[in-house]
């Protein structure tokens, strides 16, 4: 079934793979509708220089929250070690490592909306992946009860017999400014220019109202002296690319790289993911069963799969004007990327009860419970549900 939102469109989602009609709903309505909690192998070493705990947050992102952790207990962010990002607004668990900080001073520490506890030593720090995955428990509010029962059982049992697709979810891509994927396809393709001028310029309708006429003001004039002095601070990454481009306006190269290289590598990621998307929709536009299957996340080491999958690959990657030797990046080779393989779509037990909504008179509230494997959006499972519009989740 063919998406009719244009955010899913331009982030490659153009197909459901389940064809029954959709609940609606919303989501986050309140921070703790959205529960995630790590499932790992816990450490048994009892020793070591490591403190691993659980960290708690309610409402906070993962990065903010370790930022705090470092300012409340005066250590360098480098100390810390974590699986994965968790969503913001949501109740989230998961480890985190911290290096030579001492269990009773992680224990004294007091933070609204972060807990510490589970405190255990280790050799060893936690790294991004060093999870089994996620377990999700996720209030979906302001449903009509008509046909609830049979649309999701229909739903379940589609998905349990097609898999889920393994879209890169919403989160992967930003809903407020969607073009992380567009940035890093400028820089693929070696257009550095335009790779600069679309993470500063371009504004979006959902942005604040003064980001979005900072951004128009940078895009209709290249005034950057000025347009430094008009983007608020809280875009700490926009005003120091427009700092390097005061004092060099030709440099983008250098504009680029006063961005944090995690973040730089998360925008070719962000290229890849939807690379992905497109191929994922194009396999189920056409049919083709897509369990047990994998696709490239393109890279200049990668190549292309068997059979009608690799003229599909060849097709996208033709459309977009990108060649695998282009993911060489070679105005800025720290970037470049070899490629990988992702699976097509992943195999979960989805279990839900319907009740009463309390916070909407005549609504009822699906409360779902499902686990993930690292890497994998709960958004790409609840969208084969709601198929609503993903900017009203």
């Amino acid at each position: 079934m063919r998406s009719g939102y244009e955010l899913d469109h331009l982030l490659g989602m153009e197909q459901f793979i389940t064809g029954t009609p959709g609940i609606g709903g919303k989501l986050r309505i309140l921070v703790e509708d959205f529960i995630v909690e790590e499932r790992f192998e816990p450490c048994r070493d009892g020793e070591g220089e490591y403190v691993h705990f659980i960290l708690e947050k309610y409402n906070w992102d993962t990065i903010r929250a370790i930022t705090q952790l470092s300012r409340v207990l005066r250590v360098s962010i480098k100390r810390f070690g974590y699986a994965g990002t968790k969503d913001k607004r949501a109740l989230t668990r998961q480890r985190v490592s911290a290096w030579k900080i001492s269990e009773e001073e992680l224990a004294e520490v007091s933070i609204p909306g972060l807990k510490l506890y589970g405190f255990t030593r280790c050799r060893e720090r936690v790294n991004l992946g060093d999870l089994l995955g996620n377990d999700f428990t996720i209030a979906v509010r302001r449903l009509n009860g008509e046909a609830l029962e049979e649309t999701l059982a229909e739903t379940t049992a589609q998905l349990h017999q097609r898999g889920v697709p393994n879209y890169f979810g919403y989160q992967r891509f930003g809903t407020v400014r969607p073009n992380t994927h567009l940035v890093g396809k400028a820089i693929v393709q070696g257009r550095l220019e335009e790779a600069v001028m679309l993470y500063l310029a371009r504004p979006y309708p959902r942005e604040r109202s003064d980001a979005y006429e900072a951004r128009k003001f940078l895009d209709e004039t290249r005034d950057y002296r000025r347009a430094l002095e008009l983007f608020p601070s809280r875009l700490h990454y926009e005003r120091n690319m427009l700092d390097s481009l005061s004092k060099n306006p030709r440099d983008f190269a250098g504009a680029l790289r006063r961005l944090p290289k995690k973040l730089r590598r998360m925008l070719v990621h962000a290229y890849q993911s939807y690379l992905f998307n497109k191929i994922l929709s194009r396999l189920i536009e056409e049919e083709m069963e897509i369990k047990g299957r994998e696709i490239p996340l393109f890279g200049y080491s990668s190549g292309f799969s068997p059979g009608r999958q690799g003229e599909i690959e060849r097709e996208v990657l033709e459309e977009e004007g990108v060649a695998l030797e282009s993911f060489k990046i070679r105005p800025l080779p720290e970037l470049a990327m070899p490629g990988s393989r992702r699976s097509a779509a992943v195999s979960t037990e989805v279990s839900y009860s319907l009740a009463k909504d309390e916070l909407h008179e005549g609504k009822q509230k699906l409360v779902m419970r499902f686990f993930l494997p690292p890497g994998s959006y709960a958004t790409s499972l609840l969208r084969e549900y709601m198929k609503a519009d993903p900017l009203d989740y």
